[in-house]
């Protein structure tokens, strides 16, 4: 009986353990997608919009941050190109706690992303994007922001 009561005992402790440290995961995983239209409000502050550069402090593209308020906080972001044609760009978004970002990245002819993620009500955002126009240092524009959004 005595062996019984302490296989039970080592279970419940266990079950116990589990069911504190799974919320806790939870609460700092953040969902994410792809979409094409960016739910909310466009932020425009913090920097941003901001204008992707080459070395040489040429601008062509925008990145570009939304907010909404639904599922505990969803932000979004894309990199808008306004060059003729398509060509490569990406888009990067994340919070503070998750390990790798959501990205969008190929050959486009408008934008790149929108890359989102929820749950980011309490955290800062972290967003990143570039464009392609050729070969070379200076056909390569980037932008990055973060941390923004806090909160």
């Amino acid at each position: 009986m005595r062996s019984l009561v302490k296989k039970f005992a080592v279970v419940a402790g266990v079950v116990a353990m589990a069911s504190v440290a799974a919320p806790a995961a939870q609460a700092g995983a953040a969902a994410a997608k792809t979409v094409t239209t960016c739910p909310g409000t466009e932020l425009h502050k913090e920097g941003l919009p901001k204008s992707l550069t080459n070395q040489l402090g040429e601008a062509t593209g925008t990145l570009r941050l939304w907010y909404s308020s639904a599922n505990g906080g969803t932000n979004c972001a894309k990199v808008y190109d306004n060059a003729s044609g398509s060509h490569s760009m990406s888009v990067s978004i994340r919070t503070e706690t998750m390990p790798t970002p959501v990205t969008d990245s190929g050959s486009f002819s408008t934008f790149a992303g929108g890359v989102v993620v929820t749950g980011t009500n309490g955290h800062c955002i972290y967003v990143s994007g570039s464009l392609s126009l050729g070969t070379g240092s200076v056909n390569q524009f980037r932008a990055s922001a973060g941390p923004v959004a806090c909160g």
